[in-house]
Parts: C-alpha cells; structure tokens; sequence
C-alpha cells in the first residue's frame, strides 16, 4: 500500500503535516455541516439537488485533505457526508418552510414562502434565522433529523458489522485522481483497520470522457446505427477499468483479507464517486481476457449509511406474486420493446404466476389485467394487500434527462400520467413504512445512473433503496433488449429456482452468458429461446448492463 504523504511530496504538494495541512483537517466538521446548510437551505427540490453537486466538489476536497493526512476514519466520513447529500437532494429533501412549519416557526415559514415565491436571492439573515429554527441552538449541530442524518455518518464499527451482516468482505470507495493528485481506493474491511491504495491510473482524462460519453448513448445496441462501435468503447472502458482500479484490488488488496466461508468469492461493495459510477467495474477485463466477475462478486452502492440500512433491514421473502410490467404503451414516443415483452411473460410464467402482468403481451395486446399504467405502480407500491407480493419486475423505459442544469431520473408508463420519478417513488414508499419490497428489477434503460455529469444517487435504483426496497437490480446503459432479456431470465432462475442470494443469482447468470457451454435450463420457454439463438450474451454490452445493490 502507498502511504499519501511521501507520494504528496514527490508530487510538489503540501507536506500533510504543515500547519495549512493541520489547519484543514481540523476545519472537517465545519466544511461538512456548511455544505450540508448550503444544500438543506434550498427554495425547492430542483436547487437543492444543483447545490449538492455545487457542494461534492468541497466535499471531496475535504476527504482528499484527509487522504494526504492520512486519517482514513475522517476520509470515510467526509466521502459518505458527501454521498448523503445528492442522496438527499435527490430523495429526501422536504422545502424549508414545511421544516420550519413542523419546528413550531409559523412566521418564519410564512416569511420564506414569500421570499422563495419569487425570484431573487434568498437574503442571508433569512437563512440565518431559519438555519437556527432548524438546528436547535443555531450552530448547526442538531435538531434537523434530516441534517442529522447527514453529518453523523456511520462510524467504521458499524460499517464493519454491516458488511458482516450482508457476508461481505469489504467496502471500497473509489475517489477519481486529478491532474496533480492520482486516485485512491480507500478500502473498509469487514475486519481490520481501514487502508489506502494509490491508484495513478484511476483519472479519468478525456479519453475516458470519450468512452463514457459513448456508453451513455441513448440506444446502446447493437443493430442500431453506430452501435458496434459504442460496443466496443465499451470494450476499451472495460480494459482502463482493470489498470485503473480493479486489477490493484484483485492483485494487492484482496489477498490479504481472510478467505471467505463456504467457499465463495471474495465479494466487494463498490461506492464509486462522481462518474465513476457509469463504469461498469464487474466488466474490468484483465490483459489476458478474464473479468473481473470470474474473480470476485461486486455490488454498489451511494453510501455507507445506505450499506447499513440495507444491512439492518430484515430479510423479506420472496413468493410466486408481484407485479410483472411489461413494456407498457407510452405517448412518448419510445421505441417499442418486443423482446422485453417476451422476457417479462416468461419470467411471470416460470418464476412467479401468481404475479399481476400489466403492460402489453408479447403480441402487442395490452394485458386484461393493466395497461402498465403509472397509477397501477403506485397503487402496487402502496398495496397493504397480504397477495400483492414483494417482488417488482420493470421491463419498461427509464429516462434520466437533464433539464435546466437539473436531472431528473423517471419511469416511462401508460396513460396521461405515465412518469413516475425518483422523488415520488421515495415519497410514496415513505408513507407506508409497513410496506415490504423485498426485491426491483429494473431492466430498464440507464435506471442505475443519472446523466451525464451526475452521480448515481440521482438514479431510480438509489431511490427505491433509500425507499427500503431491500435489493435492487438497475441498468447502467440501455442494453440490447434482447440480451437483457434473457439474462434477467437466468437471474430469476437462480433466485427461485436455484435458491441463491440475490448478489449470487446475478453473478451467476452473468457467468453462464459468459460461458460458451452454457446449458438452457428446461423451463426457459421456447421463445425466450429462440431470442437467444440469435444473439451475443458474452458481449460485455450483453451481460455487464446490470448491477446489484442492497441485500
């Protein structure tokens, strides 16, 4: 392992231990609890998540700080700060003048709304004075649940037993380097000290960019013009992805953790930061071909906390029932989804045939039990029914569109109504906290990530979880709907029928696309067959789209 201050000094950079250096370290809780005000002190929902960008680049400067000091425990807790933030702009923000209404401050809620109604700034005794409402004593350290929530991430005790909670091994944040400091692996493990590994490779320069930008092309297939070159951008950002971080990890780092019990692979939860949550780092492939999912089991996820609370959550069982939507007609002029149709009927037939199936059949009919409308979601979703199920399958559109510097992350559904955003999905599900959803898979298009430029706590995926979904399964490309349908097929398999964990079941059908022997299992219906007859499943754009969050 590299130790950042040598490396610091070689690089012309401040020694860690001047008294600047000493300075900043000390200044942490005060540069963390100003960007949480900066983001919580919002007109509206819009702002807050344009200020919780603003503020990653002043949180991650902080963790950077720390790295060079060498104090991982404060690194971990302003990187998961930082996390917290576009998580809880994008989910969770409530406007002001409702927090101060609920903090007992009538006329200062009232002052607010008229301030925010129109279209100056916000003048600073006003935030003052509500920034004081809110915490209690008027520092900032308290009273706000939310702004709590935010400024006490986890401690590294409770993320060691989380990861020992979900038989994991270890978390892993993965920080992007700059032009004049390289990126670093600031590695968690389920037992023992945290550590650093200095990763030279791990800057994403404007090659990367390029590939990056490839990869989130709308229509990521493979008959669609320009689509077998986006495929093979996506080839190169799997190579980079090796030498830059996974190749160090499955080399230096995980060797010498304790093996696993039973046998299973070393297993990683990834917490990318910024755009390194658009690379699909289970893809990395080594010089020699192998990826990097022969050799270890990754999931993802935003944050520690949210690595806790899946953690803490109890277990729900799955049963034959849910909700299967199948590629339901739009009005926005989406292209249709035949082979995801005849995915999502096969998944209902063979894995769960006491699920509800809205949306179209394979022939184009629309189901006799729903349209796939977005009402029928959100009823789903809110159901105290003890026969609606706990298991959500998504074959439908996903859009994350930036709009006015903003993005907005949002479900494509029938009827007038038909967009159900990552806001809404969290303010429903919060408002039946008895409601568990055991598993969503969203074999959608890029509902893991958010936009260009955007973290991927903007996503649909981060937003069900921090709705209390126990897993989720998110897309990070819009992939061949033909592929996809047929991998999805093989993780139900192995979840109902084979009985494994949910990280596992997806690791495994990943493994059995990559395998040129793979045995069809007897129950795959012969039209999901003979889509496979005709396509590619050991392209990476095939079987790497998907990855696991959560339990």
């Amino acid at each position: 392992m590299t130790r950042l201050p040598g490396l610091m000094e070689e690089d012309g950079m401040h020694d860690p231990l001047d008294a600047g250096f000493a300075l900043a370290r000390g200044a942490v809780p005060a540069g963390l609890r100003r960007c949480a005000w900066d983001v919580l002190l919002q007109r509206d929902a819009a702002a807050a998540r344009a200020a919780a960008r603003d503020a990653a680049g002043s949180v991650l400067e902080i963790a950077r700080r720390c790295l060079v000091g060498d104090d991982l425990a404060a690194a971990v807790r302003a990187l998961d700060v930082g996390r917290g933030l576009a998580l809880f702009a994008a989910t969770e923000f409530v406007d002001v003048a409702a927090r101060l209404d609920r903090a007992g401050r009538p006329g200062l809620a009232t002052r607010w709304r008229m301030v925010t109604g129109g279209a100056g700034d916000i003048p600073a005794d006003l935030r003052t004075a509500a920034r004081a409402a809110l915490s209690g004593d008027g520092d900032g350290d308290g009273g706000d649940p939310a702004l709590a929530g935010l400024l006490d991430p986890p401690g590294l005790p409770d993320i060691r037993a989380a990861l020992a909670a979900l038989d994991t091994d270890a978390l892993v944040y993965l920080v992007p380097g700059t032009d004049r400091m390289p990126g670093w692996a600031v590695m968690v493990p389920a037992a023992g000290p945290p550590s650093l590994l200095a990763l030279p490779g791990l800057v994403p320069d404007a090659g990367v960019e390029r590939l990056l930008a490839a990869v989130s092309a709308p229509d990521l297939v493979g008959d669609a013009p320009g689509g077998e070159a986006v495929a093979g951008s996506l080839d190169a950002l799997c190579d980079w992805a090796w030498g830059a971080a996974v190749g160090p990890l499955a080399e230096r780092f995980l060797p010498a953790l304790p093996p696993a019990a039973g046998g299973r692979p070393p297993r990683v939860v990834l917490v990318p930061v910024g755009d390194l949550a658009r690379v699909p780092w289970h893809a990395a492939r080594r010089g020699d071909g192998t990826h990097a999912v022969r050799l270890v089991a990754f999931s993802q996820t935003v944050s520690a906390r949210m690595l806790c609370r899946s953690a803490a959550a109890s277990a729900v069982p799955l049963l034959p029932v849910g909700l299967v939507v199948a590629d339901p007609r739009t009005g926005e002029g989406t292209t249709d989804l035949v082979a995801a149709r005849t995915g999502a009927e096969a998944v209902h037939r063979s894995f769960y045939p006491g699920a509800r199936y809205v949306g179209r059949r394979p022939d184009g009919t629309t189901s006799t039990s729903g349209a796939g409308t977005a009402a029928e979601v959100r009823d789903w979703l809110t159901s105290g029914r003890p026969g609606a199920g706990a298991m959500l399958h998504l074959a439908c559109h996903g859009v994350s569109q930036p709009a006015a510097g903003d993005t907005t992350s949002h479900l494509v559904l029938a009827g007038p109504d038909g967009r159900l955003t990552a806001e809404e999905l969290v303010a429903l599900l919060v408002k039946v906290p008895d409601r568990a959803i055991g598993l969503v898979v969203l074999a959608a298009c890029r509902t893991g990530v958010a936009g260009r430029g955007h973290d991927a706590a903007f996503g649909l995926g981060a937003a069900f979880l921090a709705a209390g979904v126990r897993t989720v399964l998110s897309t990070q490309w819009s992939a061949p709907e033909q592929d996809t349908s047929v991998l999805v097929y093989m993780f139900h398999h192995h979840l109902m029928v084979e009985r494994r964990p949910a990280w596992d079941a997806l690791r495994r059908a990943q493994l059995w696309m990559l395998d040129p022997r793979r045995e069809v299992p007897p129950a795959m219906p012969e039209a999901l067959t003979r889509r496979l007859a005709g396509a590619d499943p050991a392209r990476v754009v095939a079987w790497a789209g998907l990855v696991h969050s959560g339990q």
